[in-house]
């Protein structure tokens, strides 16, 4: 993974002197010159947000209906700092019990009914319990209209964490 974000960082300098080569001796009107300069900057901005993508930064995508938990890290809200708090999930999203792709980052915004369920997953876990996340939606929300969760800050669904059951071993 290192020699690709060296590979990336020395083609960005290429692109740059080769940028700063056509502004100095080209001919072309400074219009596009400058046309020039705000385009490469912009895809210079537009990599960088995607490249944070790929390096494991957490997404704000919905959480999976059904995954299996690897880690989470819980930021209680502050007065004194003035955040919210937020809820990091490390997960596998599940497809027929089974892992469909690589674990990835999630962030949820902080709700005190997910951290406590959160916390005893994650003591579960520590005593060799894998664990299984579900998202239920609660009831007394079922009924109401969609809304947008991101910006009311609150949670519509509830996440419910399971044991992986035992695996069924087949008869001799």
């Amino acid at each position: 993974m290192n020699e690709m974000l060296m590979l990336l960082v020395v083609a960005y300098i290429f692109l740059a002197a080769l940028l700063v080569l056509v502004l100095l001796y080209g001919r072309i009107p400074w219009l596009l010159k400058l046309l020039l300069v705000l385009i490469t900057t912009g895809l210079y901005w537009v990599s960088y947000q995607g490249w944070k993508e790929v390096q494991g930064w957490p997404s704000e995508v919905e959480l999976p209906t059904k995954f299996l938990l690897h880690a989470s890290v819980i930021e209680e809200p502050s007065q004194e700092t003035g955040t919210a708090g937020r809820i990091f999930i490390w997960a596998s999203n599940l497809k027929g019990n089974k892992p469909a792709g690589e674990p990835r980052a999630y962030i949820i915004p902080y709700d005190r009914e997910v951290h406590s369920s959160l916390q005893d997953a994650l003591r579960n876990q520590r005593n060799g319990n894998v664990q299984i996340g579900v998202k239920e939606r609660n009831k007394n929300l079922q009924n109401a209209a969609p809304v947008n969760v991101r910006q009311l800050g609150q949670i519509h669904e509830k996440l419910k964490f399971i044991e992986l059951p035992d695996p069924a071993l087949p008869e001799k």
